[in-house]
């Protein structure tokens, strides 16, 4: 499995961030408009708080952000605490969003086929390819029609790699002829 490094990263936690923020504000606007349920919503806020400013400080120095606690907090206070919101379908739909762009792209190599993950895998077969290579951290897929790939692979998830570049390729050159 060659893992690639992502490149959106950094946008999708600050794009995290600001819907939290939003939230936020959503959730001061209820504690004004309904006082009945002000308390509860001022200890969802307070919290929230707290965890998005810890976030912040781990965007801020470059760390791994996670948002979707906040979105899963964000979703059962507008779901449960009256009165009901809409919006909570957002922070569910954010959510699923956030997992799927921050979940780190995957190319398995196999005897029989290259599969690309995502929500809907993409398989090749060897016969449909020129060449595959991986040099210096950037892999290269060479299709028959013309059409090439070439992506940069995260050195950092690789760590505990089961091959070297020289195995690797010669593990393609193998399986293409």
């Amino acid at each position: 499995v060659v893992i690639i490094k992502q490149k959106s990263r950094r946008r999708v936690e600050l794009l995290g961030i600001i819907t939290i923020l939003i939230f936020l504000l959503l959730l001061l606007q209820r504690m004004y408009e309904h006082p009945s349920s002000r308390i509860i919503n001022l200890l969802v806020f307070i919290s929230v708080s707290g965890m998005l400013a810890y976030q912040v400080k781990y965007f801020l120095t470059g760390r791994k952000v996670i948002i979707r606690p906040l979105y899963i907090v964000a979703f059962l206070s507008l779901l449960l605490i009256p009165p009901f919101s809409w919006f909570a379908i957002l922070f569910v739909i954010m959510a699923i969003l956030e997992k799927l762009a921050l979940t780190p792209e995957e190319i398995g190599f196999s005897n029989d086929e290259i599969v690309f993950n995502g929500l809907l895998p993409k398989k090749i077969r060897w016969t449909d390819l020129n060449n595959v290579i991986l040099k210096d951290g950037i892999i290269t897929i060479d299709f028959k029609n013309d059409r090439l790939i070439q992506k940069e692979t995260d050195d950092e998830e690789d760590e505990d790699e089961d091959a070297s570049e020289d195995e690797f390729n010669s593990f393609c050159t193998e399986r293409l002829k």
